[in-house]
């Protein structure tokens, strides 16, 4: 009797116990499985989780290629891996080709004629091309083969992981795609963009743009004899009244914007603004100021590009200092939301 009185004792300890050991041993996290994904955020932002790249349904995009002389289709994403190629150095920060890889996404986007937009104005049936002085610049393989020798699986696999990693990603304003603008380096502050463009676009605003003192084209001079600048100028304001006599005194700046660039100038008897005049003469930006020695007139300038929106340099030093793709962005791109595009 006394051993059927253990044998119940034992049942009962068992089903008693037992199921609380095994909620015990599997309540706890494989160490080895990762946790839960959370994007994060700016300071003063609440945080949210990331949306699924699952429902992101990967559209294609018509391209004019310059390198074939004709019109491609091929998906958003493979296109933005070209665009990254061909825009922002493969060395930078990963975080900066990430900030680039949304910038000409949403550039992309934007033009899309299946998204509403007006496509490339240039070639009839394509949304965008492959000019950087027009859409935005894009190169196929083969060239990124042949710009990076046995560079080249190292360098494009850092492009698609950045590309992969911001997939489907946009910026936008009250809920549509913004009109992009980015270039290669700042004069230490970019630029409004009405000052540029002519336009009023809430999210452009003069910022810092800091760190960019030691990149390649941060400054540069250009030299004209006198004779050739005014031939120069007079090839398009051919009453300008210039002369090679005291060329000096007939270049005046007249004001400068707010990010210290030059707005207009006086040059001989015309009134140009600075973008004409840079454009006159291939400057590298529109912060520029004269020196005149010897016959020769020495344009310095300081910065590369119209300085409107995102520096490229300006976002690898971000990225440098810490700064994730999402920061960089609205740091340049005011008042933005960086989301997923449906």
């Amino acid at each position: 009797m006394r051993q059927w009185i253990d044998v119940i004792i034992l049942i009962i300890l068992i089903v008693l116990i037992l199921p609380s050991l095994l909620v015990a041993m599997f309540s706890k996290r494989n160490p080895e499985m990762p946790p839960p994904h959370v994007d994060s955020y700016d300071e003063g932002e609440s945080i949210q989780v990331k949306k699924s790249s699952a429902t992101y349904q990967e559209p294609t995009i018509t391209l004019y290629n310059h390198y074939t002389k004709s019109l491609e289709s091929i998906p958003l994403e493979e296109y933005v891996v070209g665009v990254v190629a061909a825009e922002m150095p493969s060395s930078f920060e990963m975080e900066a080709l990430k900030a680039q890889a949304v910038a000409a996404r949403t550039l992309a986007v934007r033009k899309m004629r299946s998204k509403g937009g007006r496509g490339c104005t240039k070639y009839d049936g394509a949304d965008v091309c492959s000019k950087f002085s027009h859409c935005q610049a894009w190169i196929p393989e083969s060239q990124q083969r042949k710009n990076w020798g046995n560079k080249f699986e190292e360098n494009r696999e850092r492009i698609r992981q950045a590309v992969q990693e911001t997939r489907g990603y946009i910026m936008t304003y009250e809920g549509q795609p913004i009109e992009v603008f980015f270039y290669s380096t700042s004069n230490g502050k970019t630029e409004d963009v009405a000052e540029v463009f002519s336009a009023s676009l809430p999210y452009y605003k003069v910022v810092e743009s800091p760190g960019e003192e030691d990149a390649p084209r941060y400054k540069a001079t250009f030299t004209f004899t006198y004779d050739e600048f005014i031939k120069i100028f007079n090839s398009k304001y051919p009453n300008s009244g210039l002369s090679a006599s005291k060329l000096d005194q007939q270049i005046k700046i007249l004001s400068w914007t707010d990010s210290g660039r030059v707005r207009d100038l006086m040059v001989g008897n015309t009134k140009i603004k600075a973008t004409e005049f840079r454009t006159l003469y291939n400057l590298n930006s529109t912060d520029f100021s004269f020196r005149f020695k010897q016959g020769k007139v020495y344009i310095d300038t300081t910065g590369y590009g119209h300085g409107v929106g995102m520096s490229q340099i300006g976002a690898n030093a971000m990225a440098k200092e810490g700064k994730d793709y999402r920061e960089i962005l609205k740091h340049y791109y005011r008042g933005v939301e960086i989301e997923i595009l449906s």
